[in-house]
């Protein structure tokens, strides 16, 4: 009668279960054979238990097989080849969760977020530092100059590592590229750009050529978060990107302790036709907030607020911003400075030739 008294033995005592037998299928055993001891046997209940443990296996694996085909079919969708690259290499980010990270998905995130916070002491914020990308330039084409370029810039913060526009533009609204000194017009970015862990600038640009649609460029260039750096004051830098038909060149900004400005301009007299600028202290190179010979002149009434090209610009804490209004023909140039804030809001008028306009800064950290 007692047919399986090994089993009965190992659900009573568990140091009488084989060792390849997990202590939880030990307790499993234990609960579903209590009443039954005299009639399971020691041989039966250890090919049960292996059986379980089997079939558990066996689920797992094929879960780690299911889990790793689907990496590496989202994978096969960034990689690619190229003769610059010297074969494959990925075109987009790749240390992600590529089955469940959306790439195209752009930052939810907007600029001005903590401009009105109140803060009672400095351990109430933290800065952190900040990216300013101030051109990003095609330095050899294949295919000569002029080129008809459009297609994206994206770069990705150490915030939430998803979409920051810094250039978009279709097919139909292609811009002119006549030489190598040229930059593209870029629009964004469309909030203040952190650097924590790694950032990222991924191109993907196209051109038509004579009716035919090419890639002149796609890949992805990775700038050092603070961790791989020892920042002791605001640096001026570069990467380039050898791909397709071309060389391309990003030339940003590292700013230590960075607070983001968000700039805006409103005419409130006459019209205006010229150029704005913005700059700091620590770097001198330009940032193009706004130019009449690309975009139009500026029209206002006084009652809205003129939409430039960019108008984020990261700010080292204990700088100095100056923005610079001057008109097509340089007979007139104004140039304004702000001391940068934690957080609020300030706004100057100043006339620029026959041009009255206001022009406004609101401050904010980056990070939360």
């Amino acid at each position: 009668m007692a047919e399986y008294p090994c089993l009965a033995a190992a659900a009573t005592s568990p140091g009488c279960a084989p060792p390849w037998v997990s202590s939880a299928a030990v307790k499993d055993s234990r609960m579903n054979l209590a009443g039954l001891e005299p009639f399971v046997d020691d041989d039966a209940a250890e090919r049960l238990t292996k059986e379980a443990e089997r079939m558990r296996y066996l689920r797992e694996k094929a879960r780690r097989k299911e889990q790793r085909d689907r990496e590496r079919v989202a994978e096969d969708r960034i990689r690619d080849f190229d003769p610059k690259q010297g074969g494959e290499y990925f075109t987009r980010l790749q240390f992600v969760d590529l089955t469940k990270f959306d790439l195209d998905e752009e930052s939810p995130r907007g600029p001005m977020r903590f401009a009105d916070a109140v803060y009672k002491n400095k351990d109430d914020y933290e800065l952190c530092e900040g990216i300013n990308i101030f051109s990003v330039r095609i330095t050899t084409s294949d295919v000569g100059f002029p080129i008809h370029v459009y297609g994206t810039v994206i770069a990705r913060d150490s915030l939430d590592k998803k979409c920051v526009y810094i250039f978009h533009r279709e097919r139909d609204q292609f811009q002119l590229i006549n030489s190598e000194d040229e930059s593209l017009i870029l629009t964004g970015p469309k909030r203040g750009l952190t650097l924590i862990g790694e950032n990222y600038v991924e191109i993907d640009l196209k051109i038509n050529d004579q009716g035919q649609d090419k890639e002149l460029s796609k890949g992805i260039l990775s700038i050092n978060g603070i961790e791989r750096r020892h920042l002791k004051e605001c640096e001026l830098e570069s990467g380039s990107l050898a791909t397709r038909l071309s060389t391309v060149d990003v030339m940003y900004g590292v700013v230590k302790d960075a607070v983001e400005c968000t700039i805006a301009i409103e005419i409130i007299q006459a019209d205006f036709n010229g150029k704005v600028t913005a700059h700091t202290t620590s770097i001198p190179n330009s940032l193009l907030l706004y130019d009449s010979q690309v975009v139009g002149d500026l029209t206002g009434d006084g009652i809205g607020v003129i939409k430039l090209v960019r108008s984020i610009i990261c700010v080292y804490v204990k700088d100095i911003l100056m923005i610079v209004v001057q008109t097509s023909d340089v007979m007139s140039k104004h140039t304004i400075e702000f001391t940068p804030k934690i957080n609020g809001r300030e706004e100057e008028d100043i006339i620029v030739g026959i041009t009255k306009m206001r022009v406004k800064v609101a401050w904010s950290i980056m990070d939360f």
